[in-house]
């Protein structure tokens, strides 16, 4: 994981800086307009081509200086904070270095120094104890103690992190594959010049892009219920004719939300970035589809997703980290949200009430975000997934005694609630915990239906051939009771959903979790 910080960069001034912890998966950005979400999000965009430079390992020297041409910036002093005349900062730390490994980079921008930057690092000396790179002669070295040592190989977790920040795709609000116009937007292509790529994609000699563009056609049909989905450009390739289960259809008659999904899908899946920065994912979209657009796109990346949004709702029911954006006194904020659940506050931030009016018939309340994505996964196999809400219990968070009161207000949604929590069980006849015991009980007294596992947890379920399929063949399935942490060659719980996604409908109501989803 690393911390990043901006100081000085557009709304985020040196006495307000802006600091986000980059990890796997998935990070929402949330906040009113003009907070300052979109800057941050566009910054990865914009600095793009300063990260691919730090793949040369060369550049890490003390107050070594660099060329930076940034993406999409036609004035250079329109990125520098307008309340004073100082230099950008951006710090980038390594919250996992060991011992001889640089902890922390600095890359300073100067308003005089147009589309150069300079870089400064610090050593992880051990017990947390930092030290500064300095110049000498014969080479670079880190002066600790006065003693001098080469920093040969220790700026590997800088140069994996440039890897992957090279590599990331900025999708931006307005997303069009209607409108007739050649051009991009951003990094993604639209109007015409994306019909003339998708013909490309389907069509052309590339074997990789007419499978991408099958895989999106295939991702849709399966988001949107269709028994048969296609995807053509016109002879003239100015319009996309789509067939919907048999029967043709203009995309201009079908509206923006399938045009959406259609254009960011087919840019994503053909451009394979390892990390998406999607602005707005809610734009145009009812809630139902929502959580379906993020996770689909999700499984194009090799990363995660960092994505800007005014729906607190859709932040709380897919992130693994989510960050608060602010104006105050004309200055950006920056803070981690608080992920405490109030269910009645969570109904109203997604506008679940109106998932009634979709046919949304039921609740089903699981432990994490990592689960509500995963058991998506499972729901598509039974053709439930676009009938049944799913809300995070925040683990440790709600489950346990206590908490009827905040459980009743999904009364208000559905008459039919269910819940499944992870047993951790260390052994087949271990006892519950004493927490997790109580908030069953709750649950059942509200006339929740409620499942335990009877495996440990939710990963314990995963076969091997899904395991194999997604993370490799070096990786094996856990045993009944065994701990993911414990397992000699584990995997990130933000990776479960790829996983259960591979598994089969067989394979899943083999299980106590597929009958029991059954049944909800």
């Amino acid at each position: 994981m690393f911390r990043i910080t901006l100081k000085n960069y557009r709304c985020f001034s040196e006495s307000a800086p802006a600091t986000i912890d980059l990890d796997a998966g998935f990070t929402a950005l949330i906040g009113t307009n003009n907070s300052g979400k979109s800057s941050y999000l566009r910054f990865f965009h914009e600095f793009r081509g300063v990260f691919h430079n730090l793949l040369n390992a060369g550049n890490y020297s003390y107050n070594n200086y660099f060329n930076c041409g940034l993406a999409h910036v036609e004035d250079w002093i329109e990125i520098f904070n307008n309340s004073n005349d100082h230099d950008i900062t951006i710090e980038i730390t390594n919250m996992n270095s060991k011992e001889g490994e640089i902890s922390r980079i600095h890359l300073v921008l100067k308003r005089n120094f147009q589309n150069r930057i300079g870089i400064s690092i610090w050593l992880n000396t051990g017990s947390n104890q930092f030290a500064t790179v300095t110049n000498s002669s014969g080479g670079t070295q880190h002066m600790i103690n006065n003693i001098p040592r080469w920093i040969n190989g220790t700026a590997a977790p800088f140069i994996e992190l440039s890897q992957i920040l090279s590599e990331c795709l900025y999708v931006g609000p307005f997303r069009n594959a209607i409108s007739e116009g050649s051009g991009g937007y951003y990094d993604i292509s639209i109007g015409t010049s994306f019909i003339s790529n998708w013909d490309g994609w389907k069509t052309g000699a590339s074997r990789q892009q007419n499978l991408a563009a099958q895989q999106v056609a295939d991702d849709i049909a399966h988001i949107f219920d269709f028994n048969h989905f296609e995807i053509n450009a016109s002879p003239d390739k100015k319009a996309l004719q789509v067939i919907i289960n048999r029967k043709p259809h203009r995309l201009r008659e079908l509206g923006a939300g399938l045009a959406q999904f259609i254009i960011v899908f087919g840019n994503v899946a053909n451009k394979k970035p390892t990390l998406l920065l999607l602005d707005e994912p809610e734009l145009n979209l009812h809630p139902s589809l929502q959580i379906d657009f993020l996770t689909s796109l999700t499984s194009y990346t090799s990363y995660g997703v960092m994505f800007a949004s005014h729906s607190v709702g859709l932040a709380r029911a897919v992130s693994d980290r989510i960050y608060t954006f602010q104006k105050v006194n004309d200055k950006g904020t920056v803070k981690p949200f608080e992920q405490i659940p109030n269910y009645a506050e969570f109904i109203g931030e997604m506008s679940f009430s109106s998932f009634k009016e979709v046919g949304y018939d039921r609740v089903l309340l699981v432990e994490g975000v990592t689960e509500v994505k995963a058991i998506q996964q499972f729901l598509r196999h039974l053709r439930k997934d676009h009938t049944t809400v799913l809300l995070p219990l925040g683990g440790g968070q709600m489950i346990r005694g206590g908490v009827q009161q905040e459980l009743h207000e999904l009364r208000r949604l559905s008459k039919n609630v269910s819940v499944l929590i992870d047993s951790e069980r260390e052994t087949e006849n271990a006892q519950l915990q004493k927490q997790r015991e109580e908030f069953i009980k709750d649950c059942e007294a509200l006339g929740f239906k409620t499942h335990v596992t009877k495996l440990r947890a939710f990963e314990n379920y995963f076969p091997e051939q899904a395991i194999k399929a997604e993370k490799g063949d070096s990786f094996r399935a856990l045993t009944s009771y065994e701990k993911l942490s414990d397992a000699s060659q584990g995997w990130a719980k933000s990776d479960n959903w790829r996983i259960a996604r591979r598994m089969t409908k067989d394979e899943l109501l083999a299980t106590d979790i597929g009958k029991f989803l059954e049944q909800i």
